[in-house]
């Protein structure tokens, strides 16, 4: 595929130049006859008109067929004209005419339009014929006459400056015309060269996204099944029990163990699900207004459960406002955090510091627990990562509480270090 873009861009750049030429040479051979067909009366009709006739006539052709012929046959066409003026010039006025010099842009049109090989070959070529014509006028075989009126109106170097100028010209457009269009495609090329690195990069990172993403569900279902299997039995087998015994304070006992793997186990369907409808954009937020220390004094309650014994202080701060966001959200989100900071905790405190701005509620979540790497900051927020695989939970806690957070037009960052702790910040938006 990148082969024939090059081979069709430079077959386009060739044809421009040609195009182009083209005009300047159809001028001096339009100049040419003009001046030829002016002296036939003098001279008559020669051989050397009609074939400045013929090459006007292919030149033409060529021209007003541009777009319609390949390559190949224009280069054919070009060279063939630019050789046939070479040999007419050479042979009726040798080397004093200044003839052989369309045998430049001919060995030229050579290399570019067809190869190597056939460039040499004109190239060679052209300098046998020069040689072989130089000694043909030296030894008298072939000889220059100047017709009557001829070159001794017209100064010899004036003529010469005529051709060399109209040749030079000529070289000098196509040379240019050529050079710009080629640095234009190779400037055309390089950018396509560049997109498609960048185009490379991103497949191989969304590739080593996708084989992550991948190991990530397959870790999930296999932790998944555990997490729910786990309480599921806890659940059964307690149940069981409750239906043997008739101690009171062992039923409530076991009740409280089947509740709280309930709870466990709701949990972590209700993250499935969230999940599911996030990755589907199907989640909706359902706004109320309400106070924010009814919100902190229920997570306050739960969190003295999730603590059940540990040597852990908690400091949550009070703030007196009111919020009109998705209630049950704010709610999971504070509760999740909290929950986390506890759980990777075993001893020290977690503190709950609330900031209020006028555009913003910024809540800090710290902890003095195990902390965390800077290489497991960059996807603690991952859907199915988990820190810890032997810890409880189905690893989308923190992926689902950042996206709900972002719904709402807020954030969730996390700075950490590892073994001295952890703080998350979650900052909403006030209404």
């Amino acid at each position: 595929m990148q082969a024939n873009f090059l081979k069709q861009k430079l077959d386009q750049t060739k044809d421009m130049a040609l195009n182009r030429v083209l005009i300047v040479i159809l001028i001096v051979l339009v100049f040419g006859i003009a001046i030829s067909l002016s002296r036939i009366p003098q001279t008559g009709f020669t051989l050397n008109y009609g074939i400045q006739l013929l090459l006007a006539a292919a030149l033409f052709y060529m021209y007003f067929s541009r777009n319609t012929l390949s390559t190949r046959t224009k280069g054919v066409i070009f060279l063939s004209v630019l050789y046939v003026m070479a040999l007419s010039g050479i042979l009726s006025f040798g080397l004093y005419g200044f003839g052989y010099v369309y045998f430049i842009p001919a060995s030229a049109i050579a290399f570019l339009y067809f190869n190597r090989k056939t460039g040499w070959i004109i190239t060679l070529t052209s300098l046998g014929v020069i040689a072989l014509v130089g000694t043909l006028f030296s030894v008298g075989v072939l000889n220059f006459t100047p017709e009557k009126g001829y070159m001794q109106t017209i100064p010899m170097w004036l003529n010469m400056v005529i051709t060399v100028s109209l040749v030079s010209i000529v070289m000098t457009m196509f040379w240019s015309n050529m050079y710009n269009m080629l640095t234009n495609t190779f400037t055309h090329i390089n950018n396509q060269q560049e997109d498609m690195k960048k185009m490379n990069t991103d497949l191989i990172e969304a590739r080593d996204k996708a084989l992550l993403s991948d190991r990530l569900k397959s870790s999930f279902l296999r932790n998944i099944s555990h997490e729910i299997r786990t309480p599921l039995n806890i659940i059964i087998g307690f149940s069981d029990m409750v239906a043997q015994t008739d101690d009171p304070e062992e039923q409530h006992e076991f009740n409280k163990v089947i509740r709280d793997n309930s709870n466990s186990m709701l949990k972590i369907v209700n993250d499935i699900v969230d999940f599911s409808k996030i990755e589907t954009n199907t989640f909706t937020l359902s706004q109320s207004k309400f106070k924010l220390n009814e919100i902190i004094d229920a997570i306050e309650k739960k969190a003295k459960k999730w603590i059940d014994g540990k040597p852990i202080s908690l400091k949550i701060e009070q703030v007196d406002c009111k919020l009109n966001v998705d209630k049950e959200r704010f709610e999971q989100i504070l509760s999740n955090l909290i929950e986390n900071a506890i759980k990777f905790t075993h001893e020290g405190e977690v503190t709950l510091d609330i900031k209020q701005t006028e555009s913003f509620l910024y809540f800090r979540i710290k902890d003095t627990g195990i902390g965390i790497s800077p290489e497991e900051q960059a996807k603690i927020f991952d859907r199915f990562y988990k820190v810890d695989d032997f810890s409880g939970g189905a690893g989308l806690g923190l992926s689902i509480s950042k996206s709900i957070a972002q719904y709402m037009g807020g954030d969730i960052t996390v700075q950490s270090e590892f073994g001295k702790g952890s703080e998350f910040e979650f900052v909403l938006p006030v209404n």
